[in-house]
C-alpha cells in the first residue's frame, strides 16, 4: 500500500498547489508557511519526523494546519502521527487524504477527527488515471473552511511575538506567461515571436549516450486533438518555467503557457511499466484526467518525453532519477530559449500574475503540512531545485532522512517541490 496513479501529486500539482493558493488568497488568514514531511520507511522514523514537524509548527506559532497527503496505507501512519504531534503541541488540524473504500485509515489517534476525503471515484477504489483522485480546488476550499471554523470555536489565537527568522514566510513572486501556440523541430531550440517553439531535432539524444540505465528516448509533441494514442506509464507531469530574476519563491518566473512536459517510461525486454500501485499505461485520454491542478489542460500541447529503460532499471531509484535528470536538462535548453525570447521582446504585453505572502497579524495563523514520499525508487520527492519544477541541484527527501523542510508559500508556487513518484 502506498501510492497509485490517480492520487499522485505530480510536480505540476505542487506548482499549482490548491491549498497553498487557497490559504494565500484568504484575507482572514495569516499564512505562516508550508512544512514538507517525507514518508519514512520504518515506524521509528515516522514518529521522529512527525515529532520534528510538530515542534516546527509550534515554533511557527501555528493555530491550525491543513495536513495533505497523496498516499494511503503505510503513508497513513505518517499522516496520523503528524496530526498527533500537532495536537500535542496545541495545534488544530484538518487532514486531506484519499480515503474512499480502499484507503481507509490503518491507524488513528484521538487527534484525528476531521479528514476531507478527496476520492472522486464512485467505486471508492484507486484507478490508473493520473489526476482523477487528486486534491482539487474544491477540496482545498473545504479543508481551509473547516479549519478556520475549528480555530474560531477554540477561542484561542497565537499571538506571535515577532517572526522566527527560520520561518519568514513573506515574499512576492511574479509569473509571466510566454504563450506557445505550436511546436516544430529544427536546427536549434528557440521560441519565436509568433508563439512557435522550435526544438532541436536531436534534443536529448546526446544525454543518453553515456547513460547506462536508459536505452532510448523518444521526444515528440502531442496536440490536444490527439489524445487517442497509447502512452507508457506516467513518471511525472511538469511545468516548463525558468527564473528571470531572483531565487525560487521571489522575483520573476517565466512560464510557457499552453504546453506541459509529460514523462513516461517502460523497460526494455520485460516490458515492465514503472509504478507503485498500478501502472498508468494505456490510451492517453483514459490515463490522464485533464484540467486538474496536476495535469495538463485539455487544450494544452504536451511535450512528451518517453523513456525506454534497460531491463530492470525502471524499478530502481537510479533509473528513475536518470530519466528525470535527462528531462530536466532538455527543459533547461528550452528555458534558455525562453529567456532569450523574453529579453529580445523588450516590453511585450505578456500576461502576468503576482503571488504575495504578507503577514496578517491578529488573523488565524495557519500552515500547510504536505506529506510526500521519501522512500526512493518511484517513490521520492526532491526540494529546492535550480529552476522551477526542476530536479537539477535539488535535495532528495530520502537522503535528508525525510526531516521536515520549511518552505514559503511562494517557494511552493515557484516549483520548489519536484516529485519522482
Amino acid at each position: 500500500m502506498g501510492l497509485g496513479p490517480s492520487i499522485k501529486m505530480t510536480t505540476l500539482h505542487h506548482y499549482n498547489c490548491p491549498v497553498t493558493r487557497q490559504l494565500l488568497a484568504d484575507p482572514d488568514v495569516d499564512f505562516a508557511g508550508v512544512l514538507l514531511d517525507g514518508v519514512s520507511e520504518n515506524f521509528t522514523e515516522k514518529v521522529r519526523t512527525a515529532e520534528l514537524t510538530g515542534r516546527m509548527a509550534a515554533d511557527m506559532h501555528a493555530d491550525g494546519a491543513v495536513v495533505a497527503i497523496d498516499g494511503w496505507g503505510n503513508h497513513h501512519i505518517d499522516f496520523t502521527e503528524v496530526i498527533r504531534a500537532l495536537g500535542e503541541n496545541g495545534i488544530l488540524s484538518v487532514g486531506a487524504s484519499y480515503i474512499g473504500l480502499q484507503g481507509r485509515l490503518v491507524c488513528t489517534n484521538p487527534y484525528v477527527n476531521t479528514i476531507v476525503d478527496f476520492n472522486k471515484e464512485a467505486s471508492g477504489y484507486e484507478t490508473c488515471c493520473v489526476g482523477e483522485n487528486n486534491l482539487t480546488e474544491d477540496d482545498a476550499y473545504k479543508a481551509v473552511g473547516i479549519l478556520k471554523h475549528q480555530v474560531d470555536r477554540s477561542f484561542r489565537r497565537t499571538q506571535a511575538a515577532g517572526v522566527d527568522p527560520r520561518f519568514a514566510a513573506a515574499g512576492e513572486l511574479m509569473r509571466i506567461e510566454l504563450p506557445v501556440k505550436r511546436v516544430t523541430f529544427g536546427e536549434k531550440t528557440e521560441l519565436r515571436p509568433d508563439g512557435t517553439l522550435v526544438l532541436r531535432e536531436d534534443i536529448g539524444q546526446s544525454l543518453i549516450q553515456d547513460e547506462t540505465r536508459i536505452r532510448e528516448l523518444h521526444v515528440d509533441v502531442i496536440p490536444p486533438d490527439k489524445h487517442d494514442i497509447f502512452v507508457n506509464s506516467n513518471l511525472d507531469i511538469e511545468p516548463i518555467a525558468v527564473k528571470e530574476n531572483g531565487t525560487l519563491g521571489s522575483g520573476t518566473t517565466l512560464e510557457l503557457k499552453g504546453i506541459r512536459a509529460m514523462l513516461n517510461g517502460v523497460e526494455d525486454g520485460s516490458g515492465f511499466q514503472p509504478a507503485n500501485i498500478g501502472s498508468s499505461e494505456g490510451i492517453l485520454s483514459d490515463r490522464v484526467y485533464f484540467d486538474r491542478a496536476g495535469t495538463p489542460s485539455s487544450s494544452d500541447l504536451i511535450l512528451h518525453l518517453d523513456f525506454l529503460f534497460e531491463d530492470g532499471q525502471g524499478r530502481t531509484a537510479e533509473g528513475i532519477e536518470a530519466a528525470h535528470l535527462v528531462s530536466d536538462t532538455i527543459l533547461q535548453e528550452i528555458r534558455e530559449a525562453m529567456l532569450k525570447r523574453y529579453h529580445d521582446a523588450e516590453k511585450a504585453p505578456f500576461a502576468a500574475h503576482t503571488f504575495r505572502c504578507e503577514p496578517h497579524p491578529g488573523k488565524k495563523r495557519l500552515i500547510l503540512v504536505k506529506i510526500s514520499s521519501g522512500l526512493g525508487n518511484m517513490y521520492d520527492t526532491v526540494v529546492f531545485p535550480d529552476q522551477p519544477g526542476g530536479i537539477l541541484v535539488a535535495q532528495q527527501m530520502r537522503l535528508r532522512n525525510n526531516d521536515p523542510v520549511f518552505l514559503t508559500p511562494t517557494q511552493v508556487l515557484d516549483g520548489a517541490i519536484h516529485t519522482l513518484i
